[in-house]
């Protein structure tokens, strides 16, 4: 059957074939698929039915922020209160949660519901389970019925209700249940729920928001008052000016500091002096030496302080006792100088304070009247949008009772059952044609035997069960075209022996042997028949006999005879002589030409006895019956010349 279904060149699939092997089996097929069809029907009326309802809203997704300018956001981040959204809208693992599911349950009773809540705290394993248990040593766990009761529920919940988004963006809450109505009653119980929570949820964002924010409101008040009364103690209790008395502070500072400056240098200059006063010689390069070094000596300032001549020009030296007691006078005066830049600058420091102290009481002063200000203005606007408070939920499709099951689907289940009616039949019609081995196509049939002529047996099939007289008068009548091709390439073979074996045809190798036989007789060619198929008892009436008695004519007509074993042993015994082709080749020395025709498994026995001998081989061969090795083995014991098929 492997060389039916697949190609020898490249083993690819013969699909031609494959349809023909099915077609001799569309009754069989029919009949398998016409089971599956049934059996679908059957169980779409028996199996439990489900039913969907669809729920379809619109929920409202306005946000409840506190929408600030641009200027009044960045004054409110100050304080740490920024743009939020609290949109308050449910969350798929919400409404699939737990928490969510036992609110359900107030309404809707899960857990009297016997497709909801499945477990049953009384079932008894089944005994083969228990007795694996036992012999692995499998210590059974105690439940928590509450507990394994609201899993099973939760579990199922999440299998059966189904919440997804529309292409337009609503809220599509599908519920399959066995009932119809309890699966419309609990999707539109869970679509209002859901509308419910979200609408409370959205108003607890909004009162708690405003709540905070007034909260927020008073504390900024007393900031403020806080602030400006901290701004007043200190106004009351210090310089209202402190920046002016900072000011004059400073400038004071600055002028002590030059003034020391100056006496320090006139210092400095007249100890110099003193110090080379006290050099007996004096002369001009002391002067120009000292010069150099203190170029105040030659000032207005400084010759007026020893009472020196002011004109530059002129120079004297002093007398050594009043540098002395001018010296005596600066070094009083820079230290009086540095005692009071240290009280300036002690006052300078305190001004300093008291001027930060102000501007920080100020700077608070300012932002809290800055919050304020923002969030009392922003208190108003949303006291007044708290008020209005809008739903905008819309419902587009309540959930209604289904009139057909979503489940079992009849328009997929009978089409299912009828396909895989078809694919199982299919399936067994190719395991029974493997199995069975036979040929199902002419071609494939044609291409095995590797015959040179083949014919059908069509025009042949009038010739059955006739005997030798009748045969004549037909071909008188009629003259039979196969049969002129088969006499043509037998004489043209030079054999003296024909083969005809049939395996599982309508026309059997005697009725085929006979036709051909009494078709090729003539004047000059005498022509026998020899059945090793059939089974002739000796006969009564006195015959011809033949080859020292080994075969005697049964029938004959002009120069056909039909010859039978000379004893009551059947001809396909002949086969296990040992003198059978001698007696053969005796027979064939008074025959011109001899047909030797066997049926089905005793045409092996007679190829197998004649093989090697110069012999034409004609099969007659059947679709659907004709088995492949067996017609392998005929062809491997003696080559195909002529093919009648039908």
């Amino acid at each position: 059957m492997q060389d039916l279904l697949y190609s020898e060149s490249d083993d690819e699939i013969n699909v031609r074939e494959l349809f023909i092997t099915l077609w001799a089996y569309k009754l069989f097929i029919v009949s398998i698929c016409a089971i599956g069809i049934a059996l679908a029907g059957y169980y779409v009326q028996n199996v439990e039915k489900q039913y969907t309802s669809t729920a379809i809203f619109n929920l409202d997704q306005t946000s409840t922020d506190t929408s600030f300018s641009e200027t009044m956001g960045s004054l409110a981040n100050l304080v740490g209160f920024g743009n939020s959204s609290t949109t308050g809208l449910l969350t798929i693992d919400q409404v699939n949660g737990r928490i969510f599911i036992e609110e359900l349950d107030v309404k809707l009773n899960f857990q009297a519901d016997t497709y909801f809540n499945t477990y049953n705290p009384n079932a008894t394993e089944p005994i083969w389970k228990s007795f694996i248990k036992l012999m692995i040593g499998w210590q059974k766990s105690t439940k928590d019925p509450k507990e394994a009761i609201w899993q099973d529920i939760v579990s199922n919940y999440t299998k059966k209700v189904k919440i997804d988004q529309t292409p337009d963006g609503s809220v599509r809450i599908m519920v399959t249940h066995v009932i119809a109505e309890r699966a419309a009653e609990i999707a539109n119980t869970i679509m209002n729920e859901i509308i419910n929570n979200t609408k409370s949820r959205k108003n607890t964002n909004q009162d708690e928001q405003l709540s905070y924010m007034s909260n927020t409101l008073a504390k900024a008040l007393n900031d403020l008052e806080v602030s400006q009364s901290k701004l007043k103690e200190f106004a009351l209790n210090n310089s209202a000016l402190p920046l002016e008395s900072f000011a004059a502070g400073s400038l004071k500072l600055e002028a002590l500091r030059q003034k020391l400056s100056r006496t320090s240098e006139l210092h400095d200059a007249v100890a110099a002096l003193y110090l080379i006063l006290q050099n007996k010689n004096l002369d001009q390069n002391d002067y120009i030496d000292l010069r150099q070094k203190f170029p105040i000596i030659d000032q207005v300032e400084f010759r007026r302080v020893l009472g020196q001549n002011e004109i530059i020009s002129s120079w004297t030296w002093p007398d050594a006792i009043s540098v002395n007691a001018v010296f005596d006078t600066l070094t009083e005066r820079k230290n009086r100088l540095q005692s009071q830049i240290n009280a300036s600058q002690i006052n300078a420091e305190r001004s300093s304070l008291a001027l930060e102290t102000y501007k920080k009481l100020e700077r608070e002063a300012k932002v809290a009247e800055a919050t304020y200000t923002v969030l009392i203005e922003q208190v108003k606007a949303q006291s007044m949008a708290a008020g209005y408070r809008p739903d905008r939920s819309e419902v587009y499709d309540f959930a209604s009772a289904s009139i057909n099951p979503s489940s079992p689907k009849q328009n997929l289940v009978l089409p299912l059952g009828a396909f895989l009616g078809l694919f199982v039949g299919a399936a067994i019609s190719l395991s029974i044609a493997l199995r069975r081995g036979v040929y199902y196509s002419k071609n494939s049939l044609k291409t095995a035997a590797q015959a040179h002529l083949t014919a059908s047996v069509r025009n042949l099939l009038p010739l059955r069960n006739k005997n030798l007289n009748i045969l004549s008068t037909v071909f008188l009548k009629n003259p039979n075209t196969t049969l002129r091709n088969l006499a043509v390439e037998i004489h043209k073979s030079s054999a003296n022996q024909v083969v005809v074996t049939s395996s599982r045809a309508k026309l059997t190798s005697n009725d085929m042997a006979r036709a051909l036989a009494c078709y090729m007789q003539s004047d000059t060619m005498r022509v026998a028949v020899i059945d090793f198929s059939e089974k002739i008892k000796k006969s009564d009436i006195d015959v011809e006999k033949l080859s020292g008695e080994s075969f005697v004519v049964s029938e004959s007509l002009d120069n056909v005879s039909v010859l039978r074993p000379n004893n009551n042993m059947a001809a396909m015994e002949l086969l296990s002589q040992r003198d059978f082709l001698k007696n053969m080749q005796s027979l064939s020395s008074t025959i011109d030409l001899l047909f030797l025709c066997a049926d089905n498994n005793d045409a092996i026995s007679l190829l197998r006895a004649i093989e090697g001998q110069k012999t034409f081989h004609i099969l007659v061969a059947r679709t659907k019956n004709t088995k492949s090795d067996i017609l392998k083995h005929m062809r491997s014991l003696l080559p195909i010349q002529g093919l009648i098929y039908d």
